[in-house]
């Protein structure tokens, strides 16, 4: 890396890099797709890798057997931070472009923090993992904050009780570019990467609460003040008059989200206090706690069908500490799905367990910054 982040000169590079992120591609490749010459291409490109932009990639064989360069983004051309905010623990990682983390660092929360409190607990983490790694704290381009939760507004604010509302001058503050975004929505963002570019993506995040993110081929969906893919506050049957955080009675996040889990787990002889130990009955084949993981995916499914009617997903992924315990909640859903949704639909269906969520959502933090840097614009 160098010592200060490449800056796009113009609109015509950046139209170069915006041709190059979704893989390797020759001159000839970007010459048909910005219809410029291949000796204006040629220029371009060679004032991007001055910058350090882009570089060469692997060559390829041409079509007469003649070798061409390929060329990508350069992933260490700048780093993102990515902070996420979970129940009670604030993790942070630098990432390059393509989301590989260089450097990560979790702290435990100790009650609400103010705004203040949070912007100040987020400029010590990223000065102490700058100066951990060695890396000059210039090259970190752009933060990106993933928050359970909707954010609301343009100005990308989030009413989040456990760190205030978050103040939309952050990037004045840390001098850099500033996204806050739903946890659910980089997950889905990160995990559609590696599928075909025109594919839809659902995922599905169940932790505290239970949330969604919708990857769509134009980009994320977030509706209305960011309220697409609240789908723990969707009502089932089964959880009757179980009051929610929301307001409402009978939301799924009642009883399928994992704080429902744990109390479904519990026994007066063996009380459950944490994920780690509902994880460890059902690794070891507790019958009762394995039937409350799939009855639970059955609720999730009754809560989607509207969604996954009306949006025909290609994929659903399933995203969460329970994602790391087997097939379980995925098989609920299906049979919900199979039951209320058309089986041309459902039969059709692609369904992926996510148990490295945090992997993906900073995969998606990448993209997402790329967007900021590149376009201008938040996905």
């Amino acid at each position: 890396m160098t010592g200060r982040p490449p800056e796009l000169s113009g609109r015509d590079e950046a139209l170069l890099v915006q041709g190059l992120r979704h893989g390797p591609r020759s001159r000839g490749n970007l010459a048909d797709l910005t219809g410029w010459s291949r000796n204006t291409v040629a220029a371009k490109l060679a004032n991007l890798i001055h910058e350090g932009w882009i570089q060469e990639a692997q060559e390829a064989r041409g079509d007469r057997g003649r070798p061409k360069v390929l060329y990508r983004i350069n992933p260490k051309a700048a780093l993102v931070l990515v902070a996420r905010f979970d129940a009670d623990v604030i993790g942070c990682a630098l990432c390059t472009l393509d989301g590989r983390i260089a450097i990560s660092e979790e702290r435990r929360m100790q009650g609400d923090l103010t705004a203040e409190q949070t912007v100040a607990e987020l400029d010590n983490m990223l000065g102490r993992m700058t100066e951990t790694s060695g890396v000059p704290r210039v090259l970190v381009r752009t933060i990106v904050i993933a928050v359970p939760g909707p954010v609301s507004g343009m100005t990308r604010t989030v009413p989040w009780s456990r760190v205030g509302v978050l103040p939309a001058d952050l990037g004045a503050r840390f001098g850099m570019n500033v996204v806050i975004e739903n946890d659910a929505n980089l997950m889905a963002l990160g995990m559609r990467m590696e599928f075909d570019p025109c594919v839809s993506l659902l995922f599905i995040l169940v932790q505290t609460g239970i949330g969604a993110g919708l990857a769509l081929p134009g980009g994320l969906h977030r509706g209305l003040a960011g309220w697409a893919g609240e789908i723990g506050h969707i009502p089932v049957a089964a959880a009757g008059e179980t009051p929610c955080i929301c307001g409402n009675r009978g939301c799924v996040a009642g009883i399928a989200a994992n704080p429902a889990l744990m109390r479904q787990f519990a026994r007066p002889e063996r009380p459950i206090s944490t994920v780690e130990h509902m994880e460890r009955l059902v690794q070891d084949g507790d019958t009762q706690a394995i039937m409350a993981l799939r009855e639970a995916g059955r609720n999730l499914g009754e809560a989607m069908t509207g969604l996954v009617t009306g949006l025909a997903p290609d994929v659903i992924a399933v995203g969460g500490r329970i994602a790391r315990l087997g097939d379980h909640v995925i098989t609920g859903i299906r049979e919900s799905l199979a039951l209320r949704t058309p089986p041309a639909l459902s039969s059709q269906i692609r369904f992926a367990a996510c148990d490295d969520h945090y992997i993906r959502l900073t995969r998606g933090a990448a993209e997402l910054a790329l967007d900021v840097m590149v376009d201008g614009r938040a996905g």
